[in-house]
């Protein structure tokens, strides 16, 4: 989504035609879910996806018409056998996609000011109007944008706003993107949360932590690699790295602006540098903090944690052994535990990234009742 944020404004201010393509609504079984977004290029490729095949396939012929005539249109497809697909692909259910024609130095504005917010780390709401159908209504593609108590463009009705703005503190809180209606259903407007790039900071940058950071990109994180041996932490090693720090991993970890939207993977190379990694962020804001090792390892790391000073409450929330449990032995299991434990995070409501069962079980197999019999985990 970065990506299609930094290309609208390019191609308006080169005079270019594009169509930007949201799901904005589904009902039943669908391919994709609201938020989806694809960029259909003046060259006709595309960034993102509205979920392939014949829906993708069918919003992309009729964007294209609409590219040459310079118009948005919000598109409906009832996803039956009465729709007629050509590859007998039928998921039971109806999609709304928007196809906005952006072509306006304002809209180009927005979306500039867009990347800048989410580039400071503010979250944001993207109120679009995708469908107006009031007698004097002439606003369809307009937006929005919404962080904090301030505002940025317009919906050319100042009521209409008042209106909007009162659902994006229950937006974020959801984090789920939704059509609302207006005005006696008049007016249709998308309000679209959008969250900043979690942060995924990597303490090692050994073969766990490769493997980590070569998913946590695919992932859509921003991820920092930080670890005291040049010839470990280097860009040969990590070519998708938004930053790799060399340098001592203690106080790296100490200095590094950490905040509730960074998550923490501790994979050194040796338990001494897992306790004093951990013990450096122990006291954090993360919003996920995860150590590899064995349940003894853990169990003595723990230990010696009590003994510096850290409460039991505060070890209870660190995820350790790491990643969810699918018996991996390999690293690249190991680190597809590990994403697939960060995204359960980042995708929960409850900031905790677990159930309430779950999460009792979680800590039951870290502090207080960790195993004594060794677990091997591949190390570095």
């Amino acid at each position: 989504m970065r990506e299609i944020y930094k290309k609208i404004p390019e191609l308006i201010d080169a005079g270019q035609i594009s169509a930007y393509c949201t799901v904005v609504d589904t009902k039943g079984s669908t391919p994709q879910v609201p938020g989806a977004k694809m960029l259909i290029l003046p060259d006709f490729r595309n960034i993102g996806t509205l979920g392939g095949g014949c829906v993708e396939a069918e919003a992309r012929k009729q964007a294209l018409g609409l590219m040459q005539s310079g118009k948005s249109k919000l598109l409906e497809f009832q996803l039956d056998s009465d729709y007629g697909w050509d590859d007998g692909s039928i998921c039971g259910g109806i999609m709304k996609i928007f196809v906005d024609i952006p072509k306006s130095s304002e809209t180009a504005q927005l979306f500039t000011r867009l990347r800048e917010l989410l580039d400071a780390k503010v979250p944001v709401v993207l109120a679009t109007i995708v469908s107006d159908n009031r007698i004097d209504g002439n606003a369809l593609g307009m937006k929005l944008l919404i962080f904090g108590d301030e505002k940025f463009g317009g919906l050319s009705d100042e009521q209409l706003e008042r209106e909007v703005m009162l659902q994006t503190v229950e937006a974020l809180e959801e984090n789920e993107p939704r059509l609302f209606e207006f005005q006696d259903n008049a007016v249709a407007i998308f309000i679209e949360p959008i969250q900043p790039l979690h942060t995924l900071l990597i303490a090692g940058a050994g073969h766990v932590g490769q493997a980590v950071a070569k998913l946590g990109k695919m992932l859509d994180f921003e991820v920092v690699v930080v670890d005291d041996r040049p010839d470990f932490a280097s860009r040969e090693r990590f070519p998708d790295a938004d930053k790799i720090i060399v340098k001592d991993i203690a106080q790296t970890l100490r200095e590094f602006p950490i905040d509730p939207l960074t998550y923490i993977v501790i994979v050194t190379r040796g338990h001494q540098h897992d306790e004093e990694a951990l013990y450096s962020v122990i006291d954090s804001n993360a919003r996920y903090i995860g150590m590899i090792g064995s349940r003894r390892k853990v169990k003595l790391i723990f230990k010696d944690l009590i003994e510096r000073g850290v409460s039991k409450k505060r070890l209870q929330q660190i995820y350790s052994p790491i990643g969810l449990e699918i018996n991996s032995k390999t690293v690249p299991e190991i680190a597809v535990s590990i994403a697939a434990q960060l995204v359960q995070v980042r995708n929960s409501k409850e900031g905790t990234g677990v159930s309430r069962k779950s999460k009792k079980a979680r800590q039951k197999a870290t502090y207080t009742n960790i195993l004594s019999k060794d677990k091997v985990l591949v190390r570095d």
